[in-house]
């Protein structure tokens, strides 16, 4: 089972490309949680006679409280079965069952699991222990747009206990996107060349099929066009959970490209300027305007 993980800056369309992702029949792209990497430390020393005592209780436990699994509906019962059933020998393989297991509930036998996180931006090297193998594309959006994204965020009104906590300072906005994205390709040097692809937000939603067909032939595809469908599929289907679609709701539409560039019309001339003068190096490395 190939696993890729998709990481970007907040705001950066990566809900958005997963959703594209999941429409692909072997692709499984789970809602957003972080459980692989926040049991990792305690069940690192996962062996073969976990399965076979209290560990598994626990692990299964540990694994139903986790933020947001709550959004993944599993059978407990039935994922403890196929644990047994498999009897992993390494905390790898253990994560790999949870996620072959939702897929199989929702009915996909997938050859690809994708996890998008913006949470795994500071915890890519556990990433890359646990499953050294893996894949990472990188989502990277025009970080003034970003900003907009971000400024838009602290009027919205919801009951979701997630609602992202983003900053409103046009600068500390320009320093996390730039510090974020930068990371994320610090860390890429260390990976083959066919672990790591980098795509922008303003590509995929202007030319959905061309850039789609190269993510899929990265992760060993075909490209199939019922992912360029995934807003009728999230619409009938809640693809992106209830507890976060009150700020995603675009992933309910066609994709937008009159959001691409909207900075220009809702920012100020020194506002601009700021986040240019922060981030003028990497918007350049992306072959975004100044």
């Amino acid at each position: 089972m190939d696993k890729v993980f998709i990481l970007g800056n907040p705001r950066s369309g990566t809900s958005l490309f997963r959703l594209m992702l999941n429409s692909h029949s072997m692709i499984n792209a789970t809602p957003e949680c972080g459980f692989l990497h926040w049991w990792y430390k305690k069940y690192a020393d996962w062996d073969l006679s976990c399965v076979t005592s209290n560990r598994l209780d626990e692990y299964i436990s540990d694994l139903e409280s986790s933020k947001r699994i709550e959004d993944w509906k599993m059978d407990y019962a039935q994922l403890k079965e196929k644990i047994v059933q498999k009897n992993p020998d390494n905390y790898a393989k253990l994560g790999e069952i949870v996620y072959v297991f939702y897929g199989e509930q929702k009915g996909k036998k997938a050859k690809v699991i994708a996890d998008k996180n913006n949470y795994y931006i500071n915890h890519i090297d556990d990433l890359n222990e646990i499953w050294p193998d893996a894949k990472y594309i990188l989502v990277v959006r025009d970080g003034r747009d970003v900003a907009c994204s971000y400024l838009n965020m602290e009027t919205l009104v919801t009951n979701s206990p997630y609602k992202p906590i983003l900053s409103t300072d046009i600068k500390t906005i320009a320093n996390e996107w730039t510090t974020n994205n930068q990371n994320i390709l610090n860390f890429s040097e260390s990976l083959h060349e066919n672990q790591f692809m980098a795509i922008r937000y303003e590509d995929f939603v202007t030319d959905s099929e061309l850039y789609l067909t190269k993510v899929c032939n990265f992760l060993g595809l075909n490209f199939e066009p019922e992912m360029l469908n995934y807003f009728i599929k999230n619409a009938k289907e809640q693809d992106e959970p209830l507890s976060s679609i009150d700020w995603k709701k675009k992933t309910l539409e066609k994709p937008d490209k009159d959001n691409i560039g909207k900075y220009k019309m809702e920012f100020e001339k020194e506002s601009i300027d700021a986040f240019n003068t922060t981030a003028n190096e990497l918007l350049k490395k992306f072959n975004y305007e100044i």
